[in-house]
C-alpha cells in the first residue's frame, strides 16, 4: 500500500486571499474560511492555511509557501 498524504497545513500571511487562490484556480472545496485559518479539500486531501505569525515575510526570514 502506498503512502498518501490526509491533511497538509500551509503558512501563509493572507489566508482568505490563498483560499481564493485554491478555490477557483484550483477547484478546491472551502469548508472553512477566516482571516487567520481556512480549511479546503479535493477529493480526500484537506488543506489547512494558517496565518504565519511573520508580519513582514522578508525581513523575518519566512515565506509564504
Amino acid at each position: 500500500m502506498a503512502a498518501s498524504f490526509r491533511w497538509l497545513l500551509q503558512l501563509h500571511k493572507d489566508v482568505p486571499k490563498t483560499a481564493k487562490f485554491y478555490s477557483q484556480g484550483l477547484d478546491f472545496s472551502v469548508n472553512v474560511c477566516t482571516l487567520r485559518w481556512a480549511e479546503l479539500q479535493s477529493g480526500p486531501l484537506k488543506l489547512a492555511l494558517m496565518q504565519s505569525p511573520c508580519d513582514n515575510a522578508m525581513q523575518n526570514g519566512c515565506s509564504s509557501v
